[in-house]
Formats: structure tokens, sequence, C-alpha cells
């Protein structure tokens, strides 16, 4: 802990002015009773010996008065610290405890119950420091992630478009077709990466009102399932679905949700090697749940913490996994929009399993 000269030098100011006042009025009294109220000589006796008691007694107060001050003086001066943004505990702070380290010295314990809401509220606030430097440094890193993911498409396009253009090569019909599908591909990434974009912003300043119909929940999730099965980055892959009930009603907003369960089912695909089995299954409950599970590489805990986080983009360097980083934070927020939640089970090498729930 920094030590506070100033707060100390006043606290020597003000003992220092305090002894020379006692001592003051004590001579002023001595010099009263003994020339004035008793000018005997067995009275002056009585008179020393009674400003000799006061003198002590005086004194008591004093030491007392620093004994209470003491604590108060580390409890400032940890104030202080707390408002200068320093959240540990003072650098002496072990040695207000008794040498169990458990219990208060007897001058402290007086404040025992401040200086544990002290202590609860260091640790709250460094935590919340923590968590902030580090939500810093992931979105400093998602940013400079978007960055790339949008430059990447801009080069591919403005790659192409020179070579289609060049004057020194007369380019066939074929060729010609193939760079302008590499080009509409890499737009439509770009339009997919401004999209999630928007979109989130828009959910995080609530301005996405739901457009509910009713609506079939089997067929409709059927139906998401049968597209990301015929996506190319689906081949080599095994997708599977069960019902519980052949028929399920449900009010929901089938644009949104639907991207919502599309980002968790594709996720599925992108994050596991060929070869993955990935099941979807409807049941009811105490709520209409939508489980997804697969059996590939799962994920650890870090992993599973940040899955939702707006600015977390995983720790796979695997190329395929295209994107800004908020597919899984936007279907979350969907469906929470929905009145509903997701319950998310993973195990590395094992398996995912994520789990929608939506309210019947």
């Amino acid at each position: 802990m920094k030590v506070n000269f100033r707060l100390i030098f006043r606290l020597a100011i003000h003992v220092t002015l305090s002894l020379v006042l006692v001592v003051v009025l004590i001579n002023v009294e001595l010099y009263v009773l003994t020339e004035w109220l008793l000018p005997q000589s067995g009275d002056r006796q009585d008179a020393f010996v009674l400003n000799g008691m006061l003198f002590i007694i005086l004194f008591f107060i004093l030491f007392l008065g620093w004994t209470i001050g003491k604590p108060l003086f580390y409890i400032i001066g940890w104030i202080n610290q707390l408002a200068s943004g320093i959240y540990v505990r003072p650098d002496h702070h072990r040695k207000i405890y008794a040498r169990n380290k458990k219990k208060l010295k007897r001058p402290y314990h007086l404040y025992k119950e401040l200086i544990v809401q002290l202590h609860t509220l260091a640790d709250v606030l460094e935590t919340s420091k923590q968590a902030r430097i580090r939500s810093d440094n992931m979105q400093k890193e998602w940013i400079a992630g978007i960055s790339h993911d949008l430059k990447t498409p801009l080069t591919y396009i403005k790659g192409y478009s020179s070579m289609l253009l060049t004057p020194h090569y007369d380019w066939n019909t074929e060729e010609k077709r193939k760079f302008l599908m590499e080009i509409e591909h890499k737009a439509d990434h770009m339009q997919e990466l401004i999209g999630d974009l928007n979109l989130s912003f828009r959910m995080d300043d609530q301005q996405l009102p739901l457009k509910l119909e009713s609506t079939d929940l089997v067929e409709y999730v059927k139906r998401i399932m049968v597209d990301v099965a015929n996506d190319p980055r689906a081949v080599g892959y095994h997708l599977s679905f069960e019902t519980d009930e052949p028929f399920m009603e449900k009010l929901l907003d089938i644009k949104l949700l639907g991207r919502a369960l599309h980002n968790l089912l594709l996720n599925a695909i992108l994050h596991n090697p060929a070869g993955t089995k990935v099941h979807i299954q409807i049941s009811r409950t105490t709520h209409l749940n939508i489980r997804i599970t697969d059996d590939g590489i799962g994920m650890d805990e870090e992993s599973l913490e940040g899955l939702f986080n707006k600015y977390y983009r995983g720790t796979t360097t695997d190329s395929r996994s295209e994107g800004t980083g908020l597919g899984m934070a936007i279907a979350k927020q969907l469906v929470l929009a929905h009145g509903g939640d997701i319950h998310v089970t993973s195990t590395v090498n094992v398996g995912t399993s994520i789990t929608v729930m939506l309210p019947q």
C-alpha cells in the first residue's frame, strides 16, 4: 500500500497540538490551584498529586485514542488505495492479524465487520477489473479478426476482377464463369459478415421486434436440418433426426429462430472433423426442447465458458471456420428473445450437446 505522507503529517500535527494543549491546560490549572485557590503548602502538595493523576488519566486517554485511531488510519489508507484503482490488499495486511492469522488483533477487532466488507469489496473490484481486461483483449482480437475476415474476400474479389479486366489475355467462357462464381461466393461471405454485425448491434439496442406466427416445430426443424445437410460444407457428415411427437405447434419468428438453429447446426459441422455424427432430437417436457448432439472433438472448460461471448472466436485455427465469431452469441440472443434458453454440455474427445429450450 502506498504510504499517504499527507495523512501521516496531519495526524502527527493533531497529536502534537493535542499534547501541547494538554500540557498548557495542566500548567494553567496547576498555577491557579497553587497560587490562588490553594495557597497553603499542604494544599499545593495535594494539588500536585491531583494534577499528576489528571496527567496520567489524560495520557491514558491519548494512548487509548491512538489505539482506536490506528485501525482507522489503516482503513482510511486502504480506502484511498481502492479509490486509486489498486484492489489488492495492503502490504502490511498480515500485521493486523494474530499469529494464527485467523483472528484480528485486539485494536482491529472493533472494526471486524468493516474490514471483512473491505476484503469483499477489494476482491469483487479486482475480479471485475480482470474480467474487463480479458474482455478488452478479446474485443481487440475480435476486431482484428473481423478486419482479416473482411480483407480476405476483398483480396479475392479484387484479384479475380483484375484478371478478368486484363487486356493481355482473352479468357474463355468457362474460365470467366469460374472467376465470377468465386467473386459471388466471396461477396456472399462479406454480406453474411456484415449481416451478423448489423443483427448483433440491433439486438444490443433491443431493436428486434419478433414477427410471431403459428408453426409446426417438428417440420420446421426438419427443414432446417435438410438445408444444412445440403450445404457443401456438410459433405462427409452424418445428420439424423428424431422426435417424440409428430406435431408440435408453436408461435415463433420463422426467420430469426431459423437463423439461430442454422448457426447451431452449422457450428457442429464447421468445428468437427468429417465423419462426425450430428443428431437432432425434439422432445416435450416443461419446455419444447431441441437437442443437437455430436460425437466430435468436444470443448474444454475455457471454450465452453466463452462459447456465447460476443467477442469469443474459439481456439481453432482451422481455415474452414470462417465467420465473425458472432454466430453462437447471436443464436443465444435470438433464443432468449423467444423467451427460451440454451444449455450446453461438452467433453473433450467425446462430443457436445446443445439444448434449446423454448416455452410451450
